[in-house]
């Protein structure tokens, strides 16, 4: 019994409908698919589906790089707009961070003073609706520590999304009472080693698992989409460098996305 708990179902790159994804996840023991907006488009998007499917849950929420045309009142007033339409699907926000490409990233880019007031817009939102939030971050470690630490006494809570660090950040994000979700890069033979420590060394009741997908596909299915169907890879692979069943990952992941997420 798993949870895929970070895709981007409503995204244009799969090759299935919603349905048959949500289907052929069932057939690998994916009983839930919890379903991340990065823009206003796709956080209205990422609802409809879950309004859709009784096993679908949204979090709702703008990336660092999207919605670049919007000011930060239009994007408050957007979200707030897709929260009041929504009692029960909407269980989190994001995903919301900070992203630092490294050299040229051939898209158009918010600088990062202007990525930490979004970013705080949306933790701020989130606490004051008691919802848990999607972390993103990408080289930026201590930038993403330090505004996390403004919203610490607010109770805030939420998860590592496709955590990339080591086990420092992760302690680090640990005392701030957040999860930490792996994808199947920790599949890749180039994974980091300082990666698979944190991996290892996670408390069971911190531990998440997610697919990301359409994006990260495992190892074996490099080149190609990536499914719900697949967080079942990335469990088996964590189960290997726990030293545990794939059951019993299973089993506390499942356990521990439900309680982050209210489910």
């Amino acid at each position: 019994m798993l949870i895929d708990s970070h895709c981007h179902l409503p995204d244009k790159r799969y090759e299935l409908d919603p349905a048959q994804i949500i289907k052929e996840a069932a057939g690998e023991g994916v009983e839930k698919i919890i379903s991340v907006g990065t823009s206003l488009q796709s956080s209205r998007d990422v609802l409809k589906l879950a309004k859709e499917f009784n096993n679908v849950y949204a979090v709702i929420g703008v990336y660092p790089h999207e919605d670049l045309d919007k000011s930060l009142s239009e994007i408050e007033t957007g979200l707030k707009e897709i929260l009041n339409s929504s009692r029960t699907q909407i269980v989190g926000i994001g995903e919301c961070g900070l992203d630092v490409p490294q050299g040229d990233p051939g898209y158009k880019t918010r600088n990062i003073e202007e990525q930490r007031e979004l970013f705080k817009l949306q933790l701020g939102l989130a606490s004051q609706r008691g919802l848990p939030v999607v972390l993103h971050n990408r080289h930026a470690d201590t930038e993403m520590l330090d505004v996390l630490e403004l919203f610490r006494t607010t109770k805030l809570t939420g998860v590592a999304h496709c955590f990339a660090s080591d086990w420092e950040v992760a302690k680090d994000l640990l005392h701030m009472n957040y999860y930490v979700s792996f994808s199947a890069t920790v599949t890749y033979p180039s994974a980091d080693k300082l990666l698979l420590e944190a991996a290892k060394n996670i408390p069971r009741d911190r531990l998440i698992v997610e697919t990301d997908a359409p994006y990260l596909p495992p190892q074996g299915h490099r080149g190609e989409i990536n499914y719900p169907k697949y967080v079942k890879i990335t469990a088996a692979k964590i189960a290997s460098i726990r030293n545990s069943s794939l059951e019993e990952i299973e089993g506390y992941t499942y356990q521990n996305t439900c309680r982050l997420f209210n489910l």
